[in-house]
């Protein structure tokens, strides 16, 4: 068995590898939606790093669940940001989390400003327009170096066509949204957040998933090139995934 797998996390420290609360660790261990490991005589929980990590996998799951959802629903509070001012002091406690870390402090300055432009993206281009279920999901799992955001807007494609009409697929609008500068211009400024994020997470050779309707780009690390291609599930909205 490898015992590195098997050793304890107290309930605090879990909370910090999952990016949630303790308090949201001890009712799901008494609802039943994710169990302690191990409780101790004096009833305090202990979490196994194998165990947590089979949670964490399920973190990306759920962001894409949430994005491809047909009905909307809430996702836990732990997950989700309903305003912008909810991303922004979460993305906050992630930054001074990264910054505890032993990873370069140009690297998480970098990728904390990638994840700033693409979650503002989702509050910018949406406003008064959310098809649904408004706010982002944000979450984070410093154990397995895994970021992850999704929203339920009206995604890349329909956003960019107010300034370039002649767009017509989502894979055309990723490029468009990732490599081209659109406008200076205010409020003409969509696509340069995102191209500005991978060039961020291009320098801190952080890897990027990101899918916008039925189109995914692949930005692989200490690679230039970025991927585009027809994804396997289309989603409402974005949807990100960051490994660094």
């Amino acid at each position: 068995m490898d015992t590195e797998k098997t050793q304890l996390l107290s309930v605090g420290k879990a909370a910090t590898y999952l990016g949630l609360t303790p308090t949201t660790l001890r009712r799901w261990n008494k609802t039943g939606t994710f169990k302690a490991t191990f409780v101790s005589p004096g009833q305090h929980l202990y979490y196994s790093i194998a165990d947590l990590e089979k949670k964490s996998k399920g973190l990306v799951q759920s962001a894409f669940d949430w994005t491809s959802a047909n009905g909307p629903y809430t996702p836990p509070s732990d997950w989700y940001c309903p305003t912008s001012d909810v991303f922004k002091a979460r993305l906050e406690r992630m930054a001074k989390e990264l910054l505890e870390s032993p990873l370069d402090r140009s690297a998480i300055y970098l990728i904390a400003s990638a994840v700033g432009e693409i979650g503002n993206n989702s509050y910018d281009h949406n406003l008064g327009n959310w098809p649904d279920i408004l706010g982002a999901f944000f979450s984070y799992d410093l154990g397995k170096k895994t970021i992850v955001l999704g929203d339920r807007g009206v995604g890349i494609l329909a956003t960019l066509k107010q300034i370039k009409p002649g767009l017509s697929t989502h894979r055309e609008a990723l490029k468009v949204a990732f490599t081209e500068v659109l406008t200076g211009r205010a409020p003409e400024h969509r696509g340069n957040g995102l191209k500005y994020a991978q060039k961020a997470l291009k320098q801190a050779h952080a890897q990027l998933d990101f899918q916008s309707g039925d189109a995914c780009l692949k930005l692989l690390k200490n690679k230039t090139k970025l991927q585009i291609k027809i994804a396997d599930a289309p989603i409402r909205g974005c949807f990100a995934v960051i490994h660094y």
